[in-house]
């Protein structure tokens, strides 16, 4: 999978994850929403967002990569892309410290605290 096929992977499985809570909030607000069917489907629902969302969390080159960044002295820099391998520049926001990192490759790894 290239990485453009990953991040649109990526941005699929999270629009599908927010498709599914939308649809178990609508069924949250149907007048029959106590019933025991609307209910399951809502727990459902809420489950299929859940596991799509675990199947798009960061890996741990990703959270090793943060650990690194938050460690660093520096107010910028450059690190390894933990999903293509190319180039990724971050910076630290100097009021709260947030990262804030882009890998160079279109549509790739981008993070924002």
């Amino acid at each position: 999978m290239t990485k453009h096929d990953l991040a649109a992977f990526h941005a699929g499985m999270r629009h599908a994850a927010d498709m599914a809570l939308i649809a178990a909030l609508a069924l949250e607000l149907r007048d029959d929403a106590d019933a025991l069917r609307q209910r399951a489907a809502v727990e459902a629902l809420r489950g299929l967002a859940e596991g799509l969302r675990v199947e798009i969390r960061p890996d741990d080159g990703t959270v090793a990569m943060v650990a690194r960044i938050a460690q660093d002295p520096a107010s910028e820099g450059d690190e390894t892309c933990p999903e293509c391998a190319g180039r990724v520049r971050w910076a630290k926001d100097a009021t709260n410290g947030h990262i804030h990192a882009q890998c160079e490759a279109v549509g790739c790894f981008a993070l924002m605290q």
